[in-house]
């Protein structure tokens, strides 16, 4: 059976598969939502893109 929270509850201890151990969850709607961990990790492994270079109008030098 799911638990429910009060409306000032942000945060709560719970289980969390992927970590495996308890961590701090945020309550979201009176409900246990997503593990903070978990969430701060996925900006972290979040590829970083090259800076864009000016190849484009390279390529349309040409055509001028």
């Amino acid at each position: 059976m799911p638990e429910h929270y009060t409306l000032s509850t942000v945060e709560a201890s719970a289980w969390c598969n992927k970590c495996g151990k308890n961590t701090p969850h945020r309550v979201a709607g009176r409900k246990l939502s997503y593990c903070i961990p978990c969430f701060d990790k996925l900006g972290e492994t979040e590829p970083k893109l090259a800076p864009a270079t000016q190849r484009q109008s390279e390529l349309f030098e040409g055509m001028r």
